[in-house]
């Protein structure tokens, strides 16, 4: 496989520094020798460039608006030229926010019809500018895509509003979900593989049944570290306790990535900031490894 990395050195969609480290540390720990390693081709490695002081509050319901969509856009035309060039997209981030500009970026190869997106994350990250709280982009990328919420998300984002169809949506691992945000879940009939379905079935019956239900050729998989429980993982802005095991992530990623479907990828979320003794660097460097050995 020729592998582009797309570095996202950004933090404003969490408002919480530390995520724009985790590139550099990934590169550091080398992430280039393990797809080596694992008989792939690397044909780019880039850092998108991130806009420094950009307004926190330009918009009062969405904070750092201006400088997260300025670095989802030069996201969304990297991703768009790596595909042309039939490269995969691994973009790395960087907090999740960075999804808005990777999926609209294979939105340019890949209809919306065509794709499907899996959300492996504690957060559903659905809520839209009206419903957060908080206010903080990497809480909205998926509401944006769907074409929910506020416009000023997309604007200047391909030819489409909407880049992915809520029967295309699935996720897996979640266990921090916003009242509003399962409203908006049950209204789009999204399936949701929650934390207290796969304690109960076992992540590897809940995977199986995921691949089952994707009925599209291609499939865009979007990895947080916080899907993992945070008493094994720590080295993020907002752990959540009571998450798959590191053992049950291997298992998940092994079987997504076997599928043969998956096109690209966002890893989002590491916070080095958080990661003093760097076993959580150690963590993700595993689980990259995972993903490198069954990419195919």
């Amino acid at each position: 496989m020729k592998i582009q990395f797309i570095g996202v050195p950004m933090w404003y969609g969490c408002d919480n520094p530390g995520t724009e480290q985790a590139y550099d540390c990934f590169c550091k720990a080398g992430l280039a020798r393990l797809a080596l390693d694992c008989g792939h081709q690397i044909t780019g490695n880039r850092a998108i460039p991130v806009p420094e002081d950009p307004d926190k509050y330009l918009d009062p319901t969405m904070e750092y608006l201006s400088g997260t969509t300025a670095v989802c856009r030069n996201l969304e035309q990297a991703v768009s030229s790596a595909y042309a060039a039939g490269d995969f997209p691994l973009i790395l981030g960087g907090d999740h926010a960075l999804s808005i500009g990777s999926i609209s970026g294979v939105n340019h190869a890949i209809p919306k019809e065509e794709l499907t997106v899996i959300w492996m994350d504690a957060h559903t990250d659905i809520n839209t500018h009206e419903s957060s709280e908080s206010h903080h982009i990497h809480g909205m990328p998926l509401s944006a895509c769907l074409g929910l919420g506020s416009r000023k998300l997309m604007d200047g984002f391909g030819r489409e509003a909407i880049k992915v169809l809520p029967e295309n949506l699935f996720y897996i691992g979640t266990r921090s979900v916003d009242p509003a945000e399962w409203a908006i879940l049950q209204k789009q009939g999204i399936r949701c593989f929650s934390m207290e379905e796969v304690r109960e079935r076992g992540i590897n019956a809940c995977t199986q049944e995921l691949l089952s239900l994707v009925k599209t050729p291609c499939i865009h998989l979007s990895f947080d570290v916080d899907f993992l429980d945070s008493g094994a993982f720590c080295a993020t802005g907002l752990p959540i306790p009571d998450g798959p095991s590191v053992a049950d992530a291997h298992q998940c990623l092994s079987l997504i990535l076997g599928s043969g479907k998956v096109r690209s990828m966002d890893f989002v979320e590491y916070s080095p900031k958080n990661d003093d003794e760097q076993s959580g660097l150690q963590v993700c460097m595993d689980l990259l490894k995972t993903c490198f050995t069954h990419l195919r």
